[in-house]
């Protein structure tokens, strides 16, 4: 009889809706651009001159690391992480012109790329482009993260540009001092969830304060929450080796990825937010509802009983990428692949390869969709670069496309409550802890 039972609430779940589709054809990945180095469109060969002379411009400092899409456009976030970064935040065309290595054009200006004017840009690691056409922009302020002395003059902010008026004009939303520490904070990526209010749930990787912060546009309003257990870095999983280079890089939380909208036991609507440390093997679940309540921005480990660790991964994971359906996409650095997993699966069985070349596939960075079931990811070779061991003769940056008929989690269906949604977490955690209970007796059974 508990067969039975436990079949049929997994049946019913898929009834509703649970199971992500498959697509119905997919590609090998390809590369469709690739760089020894990263160059610009100038304003002037005059500038080009004047920057490289100055060293205001240094070649082998230009990461690229963020990826994101939006009507034929592909847009690229380039770090200051080293001096000679002219520009942080740039743009390419999406479809392959006659060049595969292609010149940035500082977006939206090479004004709004100042170094050391607060109201430009300075340090972006990543962006998200929401449903409505605004890019959320995370600007830690503190550029030369990786010299001898990073220069804090600019406050870590949330910047929002409206694409859809093509004026982009950019809007700074500074963080408080009490959530966001401007001397050690790393505002490294983020999700966008635009329901009540709009979301924006950002992992902070700082070395001293890791954790999550949730931005509320509507009121424009932020706190942090902390869990040491599941946002920290494993010594075990600091080591990274790729293609013969070792590196030592305890970072703490990293990726984030949002999951589709979901009933409640209580017919409330939430979501999951999937996370990791980058030197960690685990992939931890928390659902939105837990961090949008802010009696948990409480000190440390407040979060902790919601959090659930869903098992562990072949290696270490940077960026990861959720689909409109719930497929979850994400790298395994030491082992130079790409993989997914559908998320309405057991994660200790349910992964997947789906690429792996040890040549072409260095540090995947950062994953995105564009309007036309294509995939996008960009491979860095970041284990180079934060060991001065950037070679301009060698391909250092590679945007790899597959197509997969899918569409970014921003596309995802909504739901409507059909009872208040609760003013705490704990019901909707408890839905995700008894679902996955759920999913892997269903495993043992079948």
């Amino acid at each position: 009889m508990i067969i039975v039972v436990l079949l049929a609430i997994v049946a019913a779940a898929a009834a509703q809706g649970d199971q992500p589709r498959k697509p119905t054809h997919r590609e090998q990945f390809r590369v469709i651009y690739e760089w020894r180095s990263i160059d610009f469109e100038w304003e002037s060969p005059e500038d080009r001159d004047a920057y490289l002379n100055s060293s205001r411009y240094i070649p082998q400092n230009v990461l690229i690391s963020g990826i994101n899409y939006y009507e034929n456009n592909i847009f690229l976030t380039l770090p200051r992480m080293l001096d000679g970064v002219p520009a942080t935040l740039a743009t390419i065309p999406a479809f392959q012109n006659e060049t595969t290595a292609p010149k940035l054009k500082p977006f939206p200006s090479w004004k709004d790329n100042a170094v050391g004017n607060c109201e430009s840009l300075q340090f972006v690691q990543n962006v998200e482009i929401d449903r409505n056409g605004i890019m959320w922009i995370l600007d830690n302020g503190r550029i030369g993260t990786l010299t001898s002395r990073p220069n804090s003059k600019c406050p870590p902010s949330i910047v929002l540009i409206d694409l859809k008026s093509g004026e982009n004009k950019l809007e700074r939303i500074p963080f408080s001092l009490d959530v966001v520490n401007p001397n050690t904070a790393y505002l490294n990526d983020l999700v966008v969830d635009n329901r009540d209010g709009d979301f924006a749930y950002i992992t902070d990787n700082s070395a001293v304060d890791p954790g999550i912060i949730v931005f509320r546009l509507s009121d424009k309003k932020s706190w942090k929450l902390r869990d040491t257990k599941s946002m920290s870095s494993l010594p075990e999983a600091a080591i990274f080796r790729i293609n013969g280079t070792t590196v030592n890089l305890p970072v703490n939380i990293d990726g984030i990825a949002l999951g589709p909208q979901f009933y409640t036991e209580d017919k409330a609507v939430d979501r999951t937010v999937y996370y990791c440390p980058l030197s960690s093997f685990h992939l931890y679940a928390i659902n939105a509802s837990v961090l949008q309540n802010e009696s948990f921005a409480v000190g440390n480990g407040a979060i902790g009983p919601y959090v659930v660790d869903l098992g562990t991964k072949a290696s270490q994971t940077d960026g990861m990428k959720m689909d409109s359906t719930g497929i979850l996409f994400f790298g395994l650095i030491g082992n130079s692949t790409i993989a997914e997993w559908n998320t309405a699966t057991d994660f200790s069985i349910g992964q997947r390869t789906i690429a792996r070349d040890p040549n072409y596939i260095q540090w995947v960075d950062r994953f995105s969709f564009d309007d036309r079931g294509n995939v996008y990811v960009v491979v860095n070779r970041l284990h180079n670069f934060v060991k001065n061991q950037v070679s301009l003769d060698e391909v250092n940056y590679r945007i790899l496309k597959s197509y997969t008929g899918l569409k970014s989690y921003v596309f995802g269906e909504d739901l409507q409550p059909e009872s208040p949604v609760p003013t705490h977490g704990a019901s909707s955690a408890t839905k995700l802890v008894a679902s996955m209970v759920l999913l892997a007796l269903a495993h043992l059974i079948a």
